[in-house]
């Protein structure tokens, strides 16, 4: 009968266990908000650093986002805090729930992660994001970009000359080596790779945003672009240059061919001259 008993009470006590996992699984998974009064606010990015990987489906983005001092140690003392993109991810993006990163849920979209003390390393908070190429080959720009002012790195460098290629327009503009917001300051960029650890290439690759800009925007999306095709649009910039080069050279030598019909003209009008004035005739006839 004590065997009975007790071994009713292991099955209990297992099923309690099995319960527990279950539930810590399932909130594992993503976190929606809370009401207004309970929900964590939001932590205060410094900088952050998305690194791509190419997959068969379109892009894996590493996800670095350093938040700032006040911030970390808030997490640091306990506090949950929520890094919240400028863009909810799109349908067919995801994120990877880490230990103690977990995403956020706004009307069914992943709007952000909440992070807890034991997903923060220092100052830096990791996660995986996935995305998907769109069928013309390009790649949205925005979904981890964090909210805010701060000045965000994402890494275009696809690896074997493949990168990403961003239009420029209003919002951004390209410089020597990197792509940024109009007005961006060598020290701030500095800063930026500073903060993430970013190692400063020349490869035309770095893309500088904001994510208050991509917000307003409504997004940014990107080419991927081989080397080849690069190479491509290299000859045949070289052939526009090439002939517009032919053109101004053929242009130059007409317009030096005339000019120097006009000295002969001249020249021969002012012998002439020369020649009435002195009794003879025209062009030396005697």
């Amino acid at each position: 009968m004590d065997r009975i008993i007790v071994r009713s009470a292991a099955v209990r006590i297992l099923f309690v266990v099995i319960l527990v996992l279950v539930a810590l699984a399932g909130s594992a998974h993503a976190a929606p908000l809370q009401p207004a009064d309970a929900r964590p606010s939001d932590a205060r990015l410094a900088g952050a650093l998305f690194t791509p990987t190419r997959t068969n489906e379109g892009i894996d983005w590493s996800a670095h986002w350093v938040l700032t001092p006040d911030a970390a140690a808030d997490i640091e003392g306990g506090a949950k805090r929520v890094v919240r993109f400028a863009l909810p991810l799109a349908d067919g993006e995801s994120l990877e729930p880490t230990f103690g990163v977990v995403p956020v849920l706004e009307g069914g979209h992943v709007v952000g992660v909440l992070v807890d003390r034991a997903g923060l390393d220092s100052r830096t908070v990791r996660a995986v994001v996935h995305q998907r190429a769109r069928r013309d080959g390009t790649i949205r720009l925005d979904a981890p970009v964090g909210a805010g002012s701060a000045l965000q790195i994402i890494d275009g460098d696809l690896g074997a000359g493949t990168r990403l290629e961003v239009e420029t327009g209003r919002l951004l503009e390209r410089g020597v080596g990197h792509v940024a917001p109009p007005g961006t300051s060598h020290a701030a960029r500095e800063e930026a790779r500073r903060l993430t650890r970013y190692g400063a290439r020349v490869t035309g690759a770095p893309l500088y945003v904001r994510g208050d800009d991509v917000k307003a925007a409504s997004g940014l999306s990107a080419t991927i672009v081989t080397a080849r095709a690069r190479g491509r649009g290299g000859w045949v910039a070289l052939g526009v240059i090439f002939t517009a080069l032919v053109g101004a050279l053929l242009f130059a030598m007409r317009k030096l061919r005339h000019a120097a019909s006009v000295e002969r003209a001249d020249a021969l009008l002012a012998a002439d001259l020369d020649a009435l004035e002195g009794g003879g005739l025209p062009g030396g006839a005697r």
